[in-house]
């Protein structure tokens, strides 16, 4: 059911596959590079860049079959169900070297189109080094065009702003000095509080390349904001390339998020409720350090081939553990700030996408699956807001996951005038009614129904 439209403003500001194809496409990258200049997220559109068209209807629309990414060339870029060699255009990726070498080795057409709303130049730069890419989704399209005309400077405007970097910023010095400095039980407990709502936010946006149009800034927020609970690149792996691309999705395109559901599922509810004080750290273990060791020792993770040199993952996790065993608390200090940081973490994260697992619908589109596999909840609200480190309009973030926090409150009116328009349902329900859901879904083990 969608509720009534609320206000479009917030006090405050402060994301049956087909083999691969045997021809592999290559492309002098100097060629492209006046193309390549606006391609990213962060340029501004211009009037007359796309010559996408975007019909009002997008019926009998398909898009092409992912690639398994066990049958993907870990040198290569899969997208649109084909094959490109796109290492001669790394280096002159506007968005830098970390956001396009994590699609190598995998189908990264989610990361293509989302990243990318602003115009068609990434479309026009792929082409250059292969088969053009088959028409966008005309929905998926239609939102997007409709995003472009309330934000004309797209990137430029769209990035987390300086108030809310300073905040965060302020913030993460304390939760760093009651962690590494006071070092008392109380202490590393409010800094778990910190670390779910400010650290989080910091990696989760900088991940996602929503705090600047510079690489390094991107990076040094992923590192630093995540920095408690583990080396950074495991949550990059986490969530940008696994979660984001198959939300709530199993089989052979997974997402990390729901791997050990089906075993939660299996217990009858007396147990789930006896395990649930364990569940915080549990889980904080699960996104951190257990993480990290598949990514660096194992080398993959739920299904994703890893490079442990991606993001400069292995000396960030030498540096991470150093640290931590030099300078960390004690062991029921670190025990502590997983509990609390967890307790908030992992119901204001999982609300979204939990309560609506497993669909078993197939869905004709990336965007459509993406809108029926998420949640927007207390869209409205300042205190949800910032306790769910500002995810609460989470269909609008895995629509445009590079676009700033403060903007999906206006894109949120914008993706349910399209849903209305062409049927599609979006769930935009009161902060009650999901995390009753949510308790609902944990003790019965079904997803739950919102309408």
């Amino acid at each position: 059911m969608v509720t009534a439209v609320g206000p479009a403003s917030r006090s405050m500001d402060d994301g049956t596959a087909s083999r691969p194809t045997k021809n592999i496409h290559t492309a002098d990258s100097a060629d492209v590079a006046e193309e390549s200049a606006a391609s990213t997220d962060a340029g501004s559109p211009r009037r007359g860049d796309s010559d996408v068209d975007t019909p009002a209807a997008s019926k009998g629309f398909a898009e092409v079959p992912q690639v398994p990414e066990a049958a993907c060339n870990p040198k290569l870029w899969y997208i649109h169900g084909q094959a490109y060699d796109l290492s001669g255009f790394v280096d002159k990726h506007p968005g830098g070297r970390l956001a396009i070498l994590s699609g190598r080795g995998r189908d990264c057409t989610a990361l293509f189109e989302s990243y990318h709303p602003w115009n068609d130049r990434h479309r026009k730069v792929l082409k250059s080094f292969g088969p053009a890419p088959p028409p966008p989704d005309p929905f998926y399209e239609e939102i997007k065009a409709r995003v472009r005309e309330v934000f004309p400077k797209g990137g430029k405007e769209t990035k987390m702003r300086l108030r809310t970097k300073i905040v965060l910023s302020a913030l993460w010095c304390v939760m760093i000095y009651l962690f590494f400095g006071v070092r008392t039980p109380l202490s590393c407990a409010l800094s778990g509080v910190l670390m779910a709502t400010v650290g989080t936010r910091l990696a989760h946006e900088g991940g996602h390349y929503q705090v600047s149009s510079r690489e390094w800034v991107n990076r040094l927020a992923l590192f630093l904001g995540y920095f408690p609970t583990g080396p950074s690149m495991g949550w990059h792996y986490r969530h940008v390339i696994s979660h984001h691309a198959h939300t709530n999705q199993d089989g052979a395109h997974s997402d990390v998020d729901v791997a050990y559901i089906w075993i939660a599922d299996k217990l009858p509810g007396w147990m789930k409720v006896l395990i649930l004080p364990g569940l915080p750290i549990g889980v904080m273990l699960e996104i951190g350090v257990k993480t990290m060791f598949e990514l660096v020792v194992v080398g993959s993770m739920a299904g994703h081939r890893s490079d442990r040199w991606l993001g400069h993952m292995l000396p960030e996790a030498l540096v991470w553990l150093a640290v931590h065993l030099w300078f960390g608390p004690s062991c029921l200090c670190y025990a502590l700030m997983y509990f609390t940081a967890g307790a908030i973490f992992v119901p204001t994260s999982q609300v979204a996408h939990a309560i609506v697992f497993p669909d078993q619908r197939d869905h004709s589109s990336w965007a459509k699956m993406q809108i029926a596999e998420s949640v927007d909840f207390a869209s409205t609200s300042d205190f949800w807001f910032h306790l769910a480190m500002g995810l609460t309009t989470q269909v609008e973030h895995h629509l445009f996951p590079g676009v700033g926090h403060h903007c999906y409150n206006t894109i949120r009116l914008i993706t349910r005038e399209v849903c209305a328009k062409h049927g599609v349902t979006h769930y935009d329900i009161s902060a009650k009614k999901a995390f009753g859901a949510l308790w609902t879904r944990w003790i019965s083990g079904a997803a739950a129904h919102l309408d």
